[in-house]
C-alpha cells in the first residue's frame, strides 16, 4: 500500500473519496443552513456554456477537495487561506469539466482497456506508475510490483486503497484523453514556406529613421473645445473602445483601534508580576508555554542574532537564570531568561530516514506499523548501518517513509538552530557528531539522523522568551467602534459622509476597481463582507460599521460599473480625452499641410513647422517600440510600408503627430532552406494549443460567474 502513498505524494492527485452519504449530508446541511448564499437570489453559482452550476454541486466538489488535502497532508484542520485556495481548485476543475470534457466525447476519445494495461503493466507505464513501482534493489520499474499490489489491495477493510486506486486510474485516463485532443489540434498545426520567410523578415529586418515629432502635451486641453455631439458621436462610433468588466468604487474611513495609556499599562503589569516566579522556575518550557502571548521555539542563538539589549547582556559573564525584563519590542514588552550556554557548531549538515507510525504527524494513509514497531524498525536499521555504513544511503533512497528527502539520499542540507523544524527532530541533530547515526523521536516518527558536517563551534546562548502583546482592551474597543457607528448613523448619504470627513478631519481612503470575487483591500484585515456589501448596495449608499482586525470601517458607494460597453455618462472621461486628442491631432496635421505643403525631405518640413529632427535605429516590425520615443504602433506600420527616402504622410500616433523619413532598411541575412524556421514556429504555436484552445472555448461558453455572491 506504500505505492499509494508514492502516487499521491508525486502527483497530489485530487482522489474523490467522498461517498454518496457524505454527498448527502453537505447537500442537507446546505439545503437547512442559514448561509448566506441560500437567502439571495437562487443558488446558481455559475452558469457555463448555457448550463447552470448550483451551489450545493460546487459545495460538494469543494468538499471532496478538503477531504482529499486532510488525506494528502494529514492535517485535519482546513485554514481560511487553504479553502479560498480549494476553492479556486474546485473552480478551476468545474470549468474544465464542463468546457473540455464535452469536446472530448464529440471527438469520440477514448482509453481502451489495452493501453490502459499498457499505461499500468506494459511497455509504456505512465511516468508515475514508472517511479511508483521501482524494484527497490535495481531501482527499475517492475510490472511484477504493480501485479502484486493489485492482487493485495483489498486487503485494505477500509476500501480506501481500491477507491484510491480507481481515482488514479481515472485520473490517468482523463489526462490521455487530453493528451489526444491537444495532440490532434497540434498535428493540424503547419507554416508555409511563404510565412516562415515573412517571419524572418519581420525579425530580422529594422529600420533607420527619422522623424518630427508634435506631442500632444504641447497643447493645453483647456484650449480644446468639444461640443456634446462631437462627444456622443464619437461614443456611438466606438462602444466597443469602451467595454468593462463589473467594479465598483469605494471611499471609506477606518476608525483605527489602538492600544490606549491604560491598555498599555495593564499589559506591563501583567508581565511584570511573573518576573520573580520566572528567575524561579525550574521547568522554563512549561512556564513559558502557559504564559507567552506567542508560542516560540526556545533555541540556542549565536551573538549578534538576538535583540541588543539581550545580545549585549547574555554573551558577557551573566549568570545562566538570569531575568531582563520588561522591555518593551515590536509592540509587546518581553521577558527574556538565560537558561544555558555552549560552544556548538551553528549549522550542520542533515540528511535522515523516517520510519513512520500510524497516527504520526503526516504519516502516510497506507502506513500500519505501531509506534512501537516503528521504534524496533528504527534500532534495527541502526544495527545493521553501525555495522555497514554504506547500508545508510540504500535505506534512505527505499526505506524512508519521507518520500521527498529520499529522492536525495535523505540530504536535507544545511539547517541551523532558526531553521523551521521539528524542535525534538533539531536538538538530536545538533546532538549527533559528525559521521554519526542517531535514532531520534519526533512528532513524525523515528528518524535515523546522519550529520555529515558542520561548521566551526562558536559560544551560543540559549534563551526563554515571554511575550505580552501591547493590545486594545475592551473598553477601547467598545469606545471606537461607538465612534465609527455614530458616524455611520449620522451621515447617512454620500454628501453627509464627505462633509463629516471634511468637518472631523478624517482621511478618506479610496478602493477602486474592485471585482465581485475580490478579497483584499489594502490595509485593511478580511474585507470579503465590504465587497459583498459593494455589490450588493445601490450608487451613493452608506454602509454599516464592518469590523476588520483593529478597524472599524465605514464606506460610501461611490460608482459601481456593469459588464458590458459603460454607459454614456461612465464613459464620458474617456471620450473627452478620445476626442480632444484627435482634435489636437487635426490640428497638428493642419498646421503640417499648410506649412509644409512644399517641403520635399524632412528637414525642409523642420524648418518650415519650426521643428527638430529625430532619429531612431533599429526599429524593427515586430516591436512597437521605437527607441527614444515608446509605444507607437501607427509610427512602426507607417515606417515599414515606406520606401528608402520616402517622406510619410502625418501619421496620428498615441502621444503626437509624426512624420517620418527611412533613411536605410537593414536586411536580414538572405536564406533558402526555411526548414528550421518553419519548425520553430510551428513549435511555438503547439506550445500555446492547451492554453489558447481553452480560451477560446471558455469565451464561447460565456462564463457567469457568481461565486462572489456566495463567498
Amino acid at each position: 500500500m506504500a505505492v499509494i502513498g508514492k502516487i499521491r505524494q508525486r502527483a497530489g492527485l485530487l482522489i474523490v473519496i467522498v461517498g454518496f452519504s457524505l454527498v448527502a449530508f453537505i447537500l442537507g446541511d446546505l439545503l437547512t443552513s442559514n448561509r448566506s448564499f441560500l437567502t439571495g437570489s437562487g443558488t446558481d453559482l455559475a452558469v457555463i456554456g448555457g448550463k447552470k452550476v448550483d451551489i450545493q454541486t460546487f459545495e460538494a466538489l469543494v468538499k471532496q477537495l478538503e477531504e482529499n488535502y486532510k488525506l494528502n497532508t494529514g492535517n485535519q484542520v482546513v485554514d481560511q487561506a487553504t479553502l479560498e485556495s480549494l476553492r479556486e481548485q474546485a473552480w478551476t476543475q468545474m470549468l474544465n469539466d464542463e468546457i473540455m470534457t464535452s469536446q472530448y466525447k464529440k471527438t469520440g476519445l477514448k482509453v481502451s482497456a489495452e493501453e490502459l494495461f499498457d499505461m499500468i503493466q506494459g511497455k509504456n507505464p505512465h511516468p508515475q506508475i514508472k517511479e511508483a513501482f521501482k524494484d527497490p534493489q535495481t531501482g527499475e520499474f517492475s510490472p511484477a510490483n504493480v501485479l502484486q499490489f493489485l492482487k493485495n489491495m483489498d486487503n485494505d477493510a477500509t476500501g480506501k486503497t481500491r477507491a484510491q486506486w480507481i481515482a488514479f486510474e481515472k485520473y490517468i485516463q482523463d489526462e490521455r484523453i487530453k493528451e489526444k485532443y491537444n495532440e490532434i489540434i497540434k498535428h493540424g498545426i503547419f507554416v508555409t514556406t511563404d510565412e516562415a520567410k515573412r517571419n524572418l523578415d519581420i525579425q530580422g529586418k529594422t529600420a533607420s529613421i527619422r522623424f518630427i515629432d508634435f506631442n500632444y502635451s504641447t497643447i493645453a486641453d483647456t484650449t480644446v473645445v468639444a461640443d456634446e455631439k462631437e462627444l456622443k458621436d464619437y461614443y456611438n462610433s466606438h462602444q466597443s473602445d469602451f467595454e468593462q468588466e463589473a467594479s465598483r468604487k469605494l471611499e471609506y474611513v477606518a476608525f483605527d483601534v489602538l492600544p490606549s495609556g491604560e491598555d498599555r499599562e495593564s499589559a506591563f503589569k501583567s508581565i511584570q508580576t511573573l518576573v520573580q516566579p520566572f528567575t524561579e522556575s525550574t521547568d522554563d518550557s512549561l512556564f513559558v508555554s502557559v504564559n507567552t502571548d506567542i508560542k516560540s521555539e526556545i533555541t540556542f542563538n549565536k551573538k549578534g542574532t538576538l535583540s541588543p539589549i539581550l545580545d549585549t547582556t547574555f554573551f558577557t559573564t551573566t549568570a545562566i537564570g538570569t531575568v531582563i525584563g520588561p522591555y518593551e519590542e515590536n509592540n509587546f514588552f518581553k521577558l527574556s531568561k538565560l537558561i544555558d550556554v555552549k560552544t556548538m557548531a551553528d549549522s550542520i549538515k542533515v540528511s535522515h530516514i523516517l520510519v513512520a507510525f500510524a497516527g504520526a504527524e503526516r504519516a502516510p494513509a497506507e502506513v500500519t506499523r505501531t509506534k512501537e514497531q516503528a521504534k524496533a524498525t528504527a534500532d534495527s536499521l541502526l544495527a545493521i548501518i553501525n555495522k555497514d555504513s554504506k547500508k545508510y544511503t540504500e535505506f534512505a533512497q527505499f526505506q524512508s517513509d519521507d518520500k521527498v528527502a529520499a529522492e536525495k539520499a535523505g540530504d536535507l542540507d544545511w539547517i541551523t538552530q532558526a531553521s523551521p523544524m521539528d524542535p525534538r527532530f533539531k536538538a538530536g541533530a545538533f546532538e549527533t557528531k559528525v559521521g554519526s547515526v542517531s535514532v531520534v523521536e519526533s512528532n513524525f516518527g523515528y528518524h535515523l539522523i546522519k550529520v555529515t558536517d558542520q561548521t566551526a563551534p562558536v559560544k551560543q546562548v540559549k534563551v526563554a522568551t515571554i511575550d505580552r502583546r501591547i493590545e486594545p482592551g475592551s473598553k477601547t474597543f467598545q469606545a471606537a467602534f461607538g465612534k465609527a457607528n455614530e458616524f455611520a448613523s449620522k451621515n447617512a448619504t454620500g454628501e453627509a459622509f464627505d462633509k463629516a470627513i471634511q468637518e472631523q478631519g478624517l482621511n478618506k481612503r479610496v478602493a477602486e476597481n474592485l471585482k465581485e470575487t475580490d478579497k483584499f483591500i489594502a490595509g485593511l484585515e478580511s474585507p470579503r463582507p465590504l465587497i459583498q456589501w459593494a455589490y450588493q448596495a445601490k450608487k451613493g449608499d452608506v454602509s454599516k460599521t464592518y469590523d476588520f482586525g483593529n478597524k472599524f470601517v465605514v464606506a460610501h458607494l461611490v460608482d459601481l460599473k456593469d459588464k458590458g460597453i459603460a454607459p454614456y455618462d461612465q464613459a464620458l472621461e474617456q471620450v473627452k480625452v478620445k476626442v480632444i486628442t484627435s482634435k489636437k491631432a487635426a490640428k497638428f496635421m493642419e498646421q503640417i499641410n499648410s506649412k509644409g505643403a512644399n517641403a520635399k525631405t524632412i528637414d525642409e518640413l523642420a524648418s518650415a513647422v519650426g521643428a527638430s529632427v529625430k532619429s531612431a535605429d533599429n526599429v524593427n516590425f515586430s516591436s512597437s517600440f521605437v527607441p527614444n520615443l515608446g509605444v507607437e504602433p501607427a509610427l512602426i506600420g507607417t515606417v515599414f510600408s515606406l520606401k528608402a527616402g520616402q517622406l510619410s504622410k502625418p501619421i496620428e500616433g498615441n502621444a503626437g503627430v509624426f512624420v517620418a523619413v527611412v533613411d536605410k532598411f537593414n536586411e536580414p541575412a538572405p536564406q533558402t532552406d526555411f526548414t528550421a524556421t518553419k519548425q520553430q514556429s510551428v513549435q511555438q504555436y503547439q506550445q500555446r494549443v492547451s492554453f489558447e484552445v481553452f480560451n477560446a472555448l471558455k469565451e464561447k461558453a460565456n462564463v457567469e460567474d457568481n461565486r462572489g455572491k456566495f463567498y
